[in-house]
């Protein structure tokens, strides 16, 4: 069975890595280094509380990305369909010239929005066509009461699809402070040298755990690091929900 990218990505980063710790840990083990147990004891808990809680600050700051992506998508989606079903109270003509509209900024967001902020960048093409849908409700010359329901419909879900795509593309453009990948790096390089440069005991325990301990360290910051854009990676926004009101809606 095959794996996807990302989690051939993290199982190649832990067995290198696994790989590296063990080589080093050859290297070492017969060099006459016992470890002090006090100062071990000390500094050992001390740097995995350290690493944790950076790893922790940074996986938290992208969860919430994540989670603001996947609201603005579920969001947006709703509101293309009521958008679309809201021109059925206007005139046909004008109720045609929407529905086409709306057919149109949903092809454009999952076929050009959905590949920009795969790369992190997001232009303002189906803003634009906010912009125009907007300005074609508004100067719309309804007769009836009806007709002057759906303008005002219209209105409000295209002001929530406005919301919806700041929000995608705010999260598109999220990525964690310089600093914080800095610190993960960092902390996570410390913890998986502390055994070796604290003096590694012999024994095959005391080495096999050495080796778990830098595969797992170097698996989190592979994590970190793929989660760092809420579009890709193995917890990525997907423009599924709206793909399918897309297809429910005739778009192409």
């Amino acid at each position: 069975m095959l794996l996807d990218p990302e989690t051939g990505i993290l199982v190649a980063a832990g067995v290198v890595s696994a790989a590296g710790a063990f080589v080093l840990a050859r290297i070492i083990r017969d060099r006459e280094v016992e470890p002090e147990d006090v100062t071990i004891g000390f500094l050992g808990p001390s740097l995995a509380a350290i690493y944790l809680l950076v790893l922790a600050l940074a996986l938290a700051t992208e969860w919430q990305t994540i989670g603001t992506a996947q609201s603005a998508v579920s969001n947006e989606a709703v509101a293309i369909r009521q958008l679309y079903l809201s021109a059925s109270g206007l005139p046909t003509a004008d109720a045609n010239n929407l529905r086409a509209q709306v057919r149109d900024y949903a092809t454009t967001v999952v076929n050009h929005d959905w590949p920009e902020m795969e790369r992190g960048t997001l232009d303002e093409r189906s803003d634009q066509l906010l912009t125009t849908m907007s300005t074609y409700v508004i100067r719309l010359n309804v007769q009836t009461a009806s007709a002057a329901t759906a303008q005002q419909y219209a209105l409000g879900e295209i002001s929530i699809l406005a919301t919806s795509r700041a929000g995608r593309a705010s999260a598109a453009g999220t990525r964690l402070p310089l600093g914080v990948i800095i610190a993960v790096i960092a902390t996570s390089l410390i913890v998986c040298l502390f055994p070796f440069a604290g003096g590694l005991r012999t024994s095959r325990m005391s080495v096999t755990i050495a080796v778990l301990q830098v595969a797992l360290v170097t698996i989190g910051v592979v994590v970190v690091f793929q989660l760092n854009n809420p579009f890709t990676g193995p917890l990525a926004t997907g423009p599924g929900q709206i793909s399918t009101v897309a297809t429910q809606i005739g778009a192409q």
